[in-house]
Order: C-alpha cells, then sequence, then structure tokens
C-alpha cells in the first residue's frame, strides 16, 4: 500500500480489491478480493530487518529491541499509517516463520503453475 496509497488518493489509480485477509484502513470500502468471491488470494508486503547469520544473538535481540522501540512510538506509527503501512512488530523467531511460510506459498505456486524465468 505504501507505494499505491498517494496514486490512488491522487485519483491516478482505482483500486478494484485488497489482496489481504481484510480491508485497508485507508480504503475501507475497497472489499477484500475474498468478499469479491475471489479466493485463495492473498498477498501482503510486509518488511523486515536482517542480519548476516553470524550475527551475536545478543546484538539482535538488542537491535530487536530497539526496532520494536521505534515502531511503538505513536509519531512513528502515525507517519506509517499515513503512507498506508502499518507497524507490525514481531520477534525474529517469527519473521523467520513468517519468510519460510512466503517461501514455501510462493514455490508452491510457481510449481504449480510451471512458472519459469524468462
Amino acid at each position: 500500500m505504501p507505494g499505491l496509497i498517494g496514486h490512488i488518493q491522487g485519483g491516478k489509480l482505482k483500486p478494484l480489491g485488497i489482496a489481504a485477509p481484510s480491508r485497508h484502513p485507508l480504503l475501507p470500502d475497497v472489499k477484500t478480493l475474498a468478499e469479491q468471491g475471489i479466493a485463495g488470494v492473498e498477498s501482503n508486503n510486509w518488511y523486515g530487518i536482517v542480519a548476516p547469520a553470524s550475527t551475536p544473538a545478543p546484538t539482535v535481540d538488542k537491535l530487536n529491541q530497539a526496532v520494536r522501540a521505534a515502531l511503538g512510538n505513536e509519531a512513528v506509527r502515525a507517519k506509517l499509517e499515513k503512507f498506508g503501512a502499518q507497524a507490525a512488530p514481531s520477534s525474529p523467531q517469527e519473521l523467520t516463520a513468517l519468510i519460510a511460510a512466503d517461501r514455501d506459498k510462493w514455490t508452491a505456486l510457481i510449481q504449480r503453475k510451471n512458472i519459469r524465468p524468462e
């Protein structure tokens, strides 16, 4: 949403549906694809901060705490929300699981549809 919301609000793009499990707060009148009868189409955009695998656990924990503190700041959250982003701080373990789930999801789709690079 962050890359699109300005174009939508400026009238340059018309959203036809949201490919997420729920409607977006900035576009409450735009139905999800599931609400429109198109099931199984979910593609949320997310951002994560990663470090080299060799980074010591205490350093990762300290970075995670700093990011969580920043995302817990009301001014930061408000700025993100203004641009269509929704802060969802998590743990390193949760991000690892999210990456694995997305990898599995997209790998299965690519194999099922026999998608090949050109």
